[in-house]
């Protein structure tokens, strides 16, 4: 039966140990939104000399800050190609003209605005910390989103943050500007988690709802079904334009719950019981070095897994821990893996 719930449903992931009882030292577990500021004015102040990345142009928008390879009317010079007709007389250059004897137009660069979506996991599965302190992963998340959101808005990129648990919730924007971030940075920091979910289907009625493709960014712990279910999603994401990156957000007690279990009594380990704090399902172990030794085998194969299926959808994939400094480590692993730049 452990074997089960462990290649399941990990037992530090949905939940873990209640809160307050044996194997939970100082009373872990749930916890609500603090309230305190998302961010430092000095780390909102690193966050402007970045920009979210696109591999390559996704759609005609409106002017905005990313280069595109399109090619257009706008002051920056890109190239010269030869003059065909219908092409705009005034775009001649008439000193290539002169020294050539052959008519070439002058090609400009257009700068278009990205369409982001955040979709952060606001299920109660995500309102969960190992540890008596430290943050939860909605917490992590919200911060994550928040940090995202900023720079995307800081450079004039079309914004729209969701929460989602069973359902999409009333979602942020889209909005554009500078003046929009601490609106979004309120709307992050006041996201509550509750329920269950189901990221692919999620995923699925929320891009059939969009009419153009942009980028994609899903924050979650993706504690809801097998990496295999996610496919369909995330195939069609890569059909219709979109470029997406999933960044999975898990705290350190879900890939190693030993240090988090109470001490052994007279050499053996104590009973702990598990509950999944989104449906309420109970389970009690004794989790002895076996155990223990399959559980980490069973959360080491699922994420193998979900990297697995999104490389194969050419999908970005970034695991992320709670206990990892977002203003440093995060913000640094963000720019090398191409989200921000």
């Amino acid at each position: 039966m452990v074997r089960a719930w462990a290649a399941r449903k990990p037992w530090a992931g949905r939940g873990g140990p209640e809160p307050g009882r044996g194997p939970v030292a100082g009373g872990a577990g749930r916890a609500g939104g603090d309230g305190e500021a998302l961010f430092t004015e000095a780390f909102l102040a690193q966050l402007r000399g970045l920009s979210v990345q696109s591999r390559s142009t996704l759609s005609a928008g409106l002017v905005g800050e990313h280069r595109s390879r399109r090619r257009g009317s706008s002051p920056e010079f890109a190239d010269f190609k030869r003059y065909s007709p219908g092409d705009d007389f005034r775009r001649i250059d008439w000193n290539t003209y002169a020294r050539l004897d052959t008519l070439f137009v002058r090609m400009s660069e257009v700068t278009t605005e990205l369409d982001i979506h955040l979709l952060i996991d606001a299920s109660a599965s995500m309102d969960w910390r190992g540890g008596a302190s430290g943050p939860t992963k909605l917490a992590y998340a919200r911060r994550l989103a928040g940090t995202i959101g900023y720079v995307a808005l800081w450079h004039f990129d079309r914004v729209a943050l969701t929460p989602f648990g069973a359902d999409t919730a009333a979602p942020f924007g889209p909005a554009q500007g500078r003046n929009q971030a601490v609106p979004l940075l309120r709307f992050a920091g006041a996201i509550r988690a509750s329920g269950t979910t189901d990221v692919a289907r999620v995923l699925s009625e929320y891009g059939h709802r969009r009419r153009r493709p942009g980028i994609l960014i899903l924050i979650s712990d993706l504690l809801s079904g097998d990496p295999e279910d996610l496919v369909t999603a995330l195939r069609w994401y890569r059909a219709h334009g979109w470029h997406t990156s999933v960044l999975q957000v898990l705290d350190p007690a879900e890939l190693d719950p030993a240090a988090m279990l109470a001490p052994s009594a007279g050499g053996r380990p104590v009973a702990a019981e598990l509950v999944d704090v989104e449906d309420g399902g109970r389970l009690r172990v004794v989790p002895g070095e076996a155990v223990l030794a399959d559980y980490r085998a069973s959360m080491g194969a699922w994420l193998e897994g979900l990297e697995a299926v999104c490389r194969g959808e050419h999908v970005e994939y970034i695991r992320l821990q709670t206990d990892w400094p977002l203003e440093t480590l995060v913000a640094k692993l963000l720019r090398e893996r191409g989200i921000l730049g």
